[in-house]
């Protein structure tokens, strides 16, 4: 044979070589069966538990615990937003360009109490046939984010008006007119 021949042959026996120990490692290891040595001794380090080598006075493995309940510090548990029923005459309708491109409506219950609603945006209510005016009675559930003040804006999941119901948000909270569901 040739010395490129050589080259080659050796070469594919050394990659067969290299791909047998990476398929078939316990061939090439000797694991611990059953037992530890004697010289291996478990050390506490914090939150994990470390193999100590006594003999050789050095780390072999460290293995560390990955059910950790307590959150870190300034972190904030998520929980479900409050949710809210809400029901009302319209007495404003606006768009919020500036902010989030949405419908806000502002509804006064029975005991005059106002209310503001972020509903969606114009084109999706005009597709789903819930035209909103002023005047007009809608009701329906939401959520809030907001913790503070007496009367938060709130999200709507869902409206009704005239007896015709519109589904706005998923129970995640998450806009049926956004593309970030598909």
């Amino acid at each position: 044979m040739k010395q490129g021949e050589w080259v080659v042959a050796i070469g594919l026996v050394l990659l067969i070589g290299f791909l047998l120990a990476a398929l078939l490692p316990d061939l090439f290891s000797t694991p611990y069966v059953g037992t530890q040595p004697q010289s291996l001794v478990q050390a506490q380090t914090g939150p994990g538990t470390m193999m100590v080598d006594v003999a050789q006075q050095q780390p072999v493995a460290q293995m560390m615990n990955v059910a950790v309940r307590q959150p870190k510090p300034g972190l904030v548990l998520l929980q479900q937003a409050p949710k809210v029923n809400f029901k009302g005459v319209v007495q404003q309708l606006s768009e919020q360009p500036q902010s989030d491109g949405q419908l806000h409506v502002w509804l006064q219950d029975s005991k005059g109490i106002e209310t503001q609603v972020s509903v969606g945006p114009g084109w999706f209510l005009h597709y789903l046939g819930c035209n909103l005016a002023h005047d007009v009675t809608m009701s329906g559930a939401g959520f809030t984010f907001e913790k503070a003040g007496s009367n938060p804006l709130v999200y709507a999941k869902r409206i009704e008006i005239n007896g015709k119901v519109c589904q706005l948000r998923n129970d995640e909270g998450f806009a049926l007119w956004s593309n970030k569901l598909r």
